[in-house]
């Protein structure tokens, strides 16, 4: 037995309901076994722990293999592999963003992927990785298009995001007038991630731009700048 059909039966014997269609709150028409994430994580975890020689190549190569058996479960388990071998997350490159990119049809599994390696494997170069991520905007799957700011967040999140300002408000400028449910929400994820590190710049973007922004980024950002919540309500839980 493979080290992937390992983790395929791991799965399984911990599934509820297996190969059901995903519930509709997972937004992806693919099979799934109904595993939560803690478990995924914890499934990739003992796969690593069990296999610390495991070099960077092989771990990739599980994670490929995983991920293109196009299940969600194994998918996100992928992306838990690589998240704990960051010498694997590495050697992602150009090419696999478009061939695991080619799958996504939900927020779940590309917010996974951005979350967990397209994320760090940026920031990890941004000069020479983030011509790649840009690319993704004018994407027709809008998947790949919220991939691209999903690794705007993980931006947003470095100490040093000023400097990578430019490149993100033209990604969010870029697809201001998106209609797809999950692009705008994405970019209210952005500008309030960004708030962190870049508030001033963030605000005066919010300003310059407002009348062209989505509504929930504008209300959500505006909200985050004022109350330091998304909502607009105080931590207390009071209206602000």
């Amino acid at each position: 037995m493979s080290d992937a059909e390992q983790i395929t039966a791991a799965l399984r014997e911990i599934s509820d309901t297996p190969l059901d269609p995903v519930p509709a709150a997972v937004f992806t028409g693919l099979p799934f076994y109904g595993v939560g994430l803690r478990d995924l994580e914890r499934v990739a975890k003992r796969w690593l722990r069990e296999h610390s020689d495991a070099t960077a190549p092989q771990v990739l190569a599980l994670a490929d293999e995983l991920w293109l058996r196009a299940i969600r479960e194994e998918m996100v388990t992928a992306t838990f592999l690589l998240q704990h071998r960051p010498d694997a997350t590495e050697l992602f490159g150009v090419r696999r963003i478009d061939r695991w990119g080619a799958l996504l049809d939900g927020w779940e599994l590309t917010d996974n992927l951005g979350g967990r390696v397209t994320g760090p494997w940026a920031v990890a170069a941004p000069e020479k990785r983030l011509p790649a991520i840009e690319r993704l905007i004018t994407r027709r799957n809008p998947f790949l298009r919220r991939l691209a700011l999903v690794v705007c967040v993980w931006l947003g999140r470095q100490e040093d995001s000023d400097r990578w300002w430019p490149q993100t408000s033209r990604m969010v400028l870029a697809l201001r007038e998106d209609k797809e449910a999950s692009i705008p929400k994405a970019i209210s994820w952005v500008l309030r991630t960004h708030l962190r590190h870049s508030a001033a710049a963030v605000a005066v973007f919010l300003d310059d731009h407002w009348d062209e922004l989505p509504a929930i980024a504008r209300r959500e950002t505006r909200n985050k700048l004022l109350t330091g919540t998304k909502t607009g309500k105080s931590r207390r839980g009071a209206s602000a």
